[in-house]
């Protein structure tokens, strides 16, 4: 039987799909840093320098990103429990 594809509308689906995007650029990060220590030609590894600096400037906007979802998140948990108490 085939299993239902999960939606990126839903939570899970789009907590997998944030996942395997991060999972892709952090990969991609490894191999360019891996691809630089390794480049003897100046010029091939100015070219992998500045998209290995591309990929880990979206890296870093994704973290914050991340860190300020789960800011907004963590300030109505606290809310709510302070208003049980």
């Amino acid at each position: 039987m085939d299993q239902p594809r999960l939606s990126a509308r839903t939570l899970f689906g789009s907590l997998l799909s944030s996942f395997s995007r991060s999972r892709r650029l952090e990969d991609r990060i490894r191999k360019l840093s891996s691809e630089a220590v390794a480049a003897t030609d100046p010029v091939e590894a100015n070219r992998i320098l500045e998209e290995l600096s591309s990929a880990l400037r979206h890296h870093v906007e994704r973290m914050r990103e991340l860190a300020s979802e789960r800011a907004l998140h963590g300030e109505r948990r606290r809310q709510s429990w302070t208003q049980l108490l």
